[in-house]
């Protein structure tokens, strides 16, 4: 709103600065009706007074700079009303532009004010000394535009000397943030599975036969269409040895070249003791649980490390 006032402010203040020396300098050239008016001949003019059509906000600013000189140009203050128009017309707009915007509309206020004749006098009530704020903001964003423009070419140079290392960081953020977000979700996780652990344990009860009773599956549904295996893991809550780990199978073993072996995928890993349920090789691997492994289709078993290796 902050941008829609100060363009509102904006115009009014510099058809003040018009007004003041004369009112046909308001007047749609266009429309005698309001010529009419502006000169004193309203009872000639056919059309009442809230009909008159004045200038734009555009339009007043250039005859008042052409009247009166004002450190803001034409061009400056287009900031202001793109963002005026912007808010009444489509309800947003540029927000990193606000301070800018704003700053204009300050400036061409103290200007006109010091011409009417109003400069000195307590127009700005509590905001005499905030106005000048703005200033700063405004320094500070064309400091931040500086910045940004330096940094983006520094990364366009990067991509253009070695591409690899420039992707790598530009997914890096990314990365980072899904780790942060697979970490809270772990120790939500963990949390929960601790507590349940505490409880049954003082029922001597398992986290499976809880849920038993309480009607629900002791045991997730795998979640994929195709195939998984099933080994055990320790559980990293409560020690149970014979945690399940479900895994998604590939279709050969990778690096293993043996038509027999397949590479697994850990995506699920359920404990029944404690009822501490990991989703996804990340969540997995943060608790120390292996997410890869192969398989051997004849025998059944599996192992971590390619034969023969």
């Amino acid at each position: 709103m902050a941008a829609l006032h100060g363009g509102l402010a904006f115009e009014h203040i510099v058809k003040a600065g018009l007004a003041t020396r004369h009112p046909s300098l308001l007047a749609d050239g266009r429309d005698f009706a309001t010529m009419l008016h502006a000169a004193g001949f309203g009872d000639q003019a056919g059309a009442p007074l809230a009909k008159v059509k004045t200038l734009g906000a555009a339009e007043a600013y250039k005859r008042l700079r052409s009247l009166l000189a004002i450190p803001v140009s034409e061009r400056d203050i287009d900031t202001l009303l793109t963002a005026r128009n912007g808010v009444a017309h489509m309800g947003f707009h540029d927000v990193t532009q606000t301070a800018d915007a704003l700053t204009q509309a300050v400036l061409v206020t103290d200007a006109v004010l010091d011409d009417i004749g109003e400069g000195e006098k307590d127009f700005w009530g509590p905001y005499r000394d905030a106005r000048h704020d703005l200033l700063m903001m405004q320094q500070d964003a064309l400091e931040e535009a500086r910045r940004l423009a330096v940094q983006e070419a520094a990364e366009a140079a990067e991509w253009e000397r070695n591409p690899l290392s420039a992707f790598i960081k530009s997914i890096k953020p990314a990365i980072e943030q899904e780790r942060e977000i697979a970490e809270k979700v772990l120790a939500t996780k963990i949390r929960y599975a601790q507590k349940l652990f505490r409880i049954c344990s003082k029922q001597r009860l398992h986290a499976s036969d809880m849920k038993s009773l309480a009607r629900m599956a002791e045991m997730r549904k795998w979640a994929r269409p195709d195939e998984c295996n099933v080994t055990h893991s320790r559980c990293p809550v409560c020690g149970y040895r014979r945690g399940v780990i479900r895994s998604r199978i590939g279709e050969d073993g990778g690096d293993v070249i043996d038509e027999n072996v397949r590479e697994c995928f850990a995506e699920m890993f359920d404990c029944p003791v404690c009822g501490l349920e990991l989703d996804g090789g990340r969540e997995l691997s943060l608790t120390g649980l292996r997410i890869h492994y192969y398989k051997d289709i004849d025998t059944g078993d599996t192992f971590t490390l390619p034969l023969g290796l």
